[in-house]
């Protein structure tokens, strides 16, 4: 025994010193990511590389791309270029791409993410990720289409989307561009009092009022933002419909912008990571993929999420590491809160998808 215990000590002690020395290296893996910008920030993804290599003796690298729409991830999985997606919560059961259906993703081991539990249960298990009592997604991060207000110029929060008619913000005012159609439609929508679970019926919006209204929003804005909201198009302005990644760096640039909590409800989004079918036969970079999936739902990733990024997190414990105002600002003293006022948005048909976009070209068109 001792003779088998001496040599064990002196084979680790090898192993040791080889690794040392460079003779024998780590093991080296690659983890392709198709992500939105900002979601793997350089400081964090230090951390987690270093706790991959501690905890398995990998030196990880992470090849990260940025994702220009939710359309970019379904064909990066048919051609197997991305181990790793973050598709908004509307895509992995839109009929266009049908990503769990035809088995483009694969179902989570929750055993091996542990922060899983901590999610707000609104989130736990939801319909859009779930498929025959398996999970597809890891929700990371949430936010609205929200009505964001300058409060240097604006003194008080606004109750109704109606303030973007309103004549004083004429011409002081941004909000998406083209490929914000739907949303838009939807802000419309609501303002004028239609139900929520009509706003994006292109049917009940195609008439001649709402097409007029939705012109007005169109025509009077000062700025129209591409893909996400930008200082370079808020700055000056007083209110604005945007998600609110730009409000970090409107703050250093002496503006502080909020989103308001209009009476009528607000639209919104919840991003999720999702690992992809490429890797099925590698148990190895499963492992490593679930591990980031249990890593953005770490306490150091959602305060991230919400100093870095101005958005809303998806867990419960992250408060302890938050300021009273941030909690007060993200309504995160209130577990009801995402249920109760936030329009998840819905996986549209071809039809109300085409429809609603023509009625936003149309109301684009009459811009001078």
């Amino acid at each position: 025994m001792n003779h088998l215990k001496k040599k064990t000590i002196g084979t680790a002690l090898l192993i040791c010193f080889l690794l040392i020395s460079g003779v024998v290296s780590a093991e080296e893996m690659s983890l392709r990511m198709l992500i939105w910008d900002g979601y793997a920030p350089a400081e964090l993804c230090s951390t987690f590389k270093r706790l991959i290599q501690e905890k398995y003796g990998i030196n990880l690298e992470l090849d990260i791309k940025i994702a220009n729409g939710n359309d970019d991830f379904f064909p990066a999985l048919r051609d197997s270029t991305a181990d790793i997606i973050s598709p908004s919560h509307n895509v992995p059961k839109d009929k266009r791409w049908q990503l769990i259906a035809l088995k483009q993703v694969l179902p989570i081991n929750l055993e091996n993410v542990p922060n899983y539990k901590n999610i707000i249960p609104a989130l736990q298990k939801a319909d859009y990720c779930t498929e025959d009592g398996f999970v597809y997604c890891v929700p990371h991060i949430r936010g609205p289409y929200g009505l964001a207000y300058n409060t240097n110029l604006v003194a008080s929060a606004p109750d109704s989307w109606s303030i973007f008619w309103a004549s004083e913000y004429k011409g002081k005012y941004a909000v998406g561009g083209a490929d914000q159609y739907e949303h838009n439609v939807s802000l419309t929508a609501l303002a004028m009092g239609i139900p929520r679970e009509k706003i994006y019926d292109y049917k009940t919006l195609n008439n001649p009022d709402f097409q007029e209204k939705l012109a007005q929003l169109a025509v009077n804005a000062h700025g129209l933002w591409q893909g996400v909201d930008d200082p370079e198009t808020l700055k000056g302005l007083s209110i604005a419909a945007v998600w609110g990644f730009s409000f970090s760096e409107l703050k250093a640039r002496g503006e502080v912008w909020k989103i308001a909590e209009p009476k009528e409800g607000t639209t919104g989004w919840v991003d999720n990571f999702m690992i992809s079918h490429t890797i099925a036969n590698d148990s190895k970079k499963i492992r490593v993929a679930e591990e980031w999936l249990n890593f953005v739902l770490s306490d150091a990733y959602q305060a991230y999420v919400v100093r870095g990024l101005a958005c809303s997190p998806v867990t419960t414990t992250v408060n302890a590491s938050l300021t009273p105002e941030e909690i007060e600002n993200f309504h995160l003293d209130d577990p009801t809160h995402f249920e109760k006022n936030m329009i998840l948005w819905p996986v549209l048909d071809k039809t109300d998808r085409k429809g609603l976009e023509r009625l936003w070209d149309m109301a684009l068109s009459q811009r001078k």
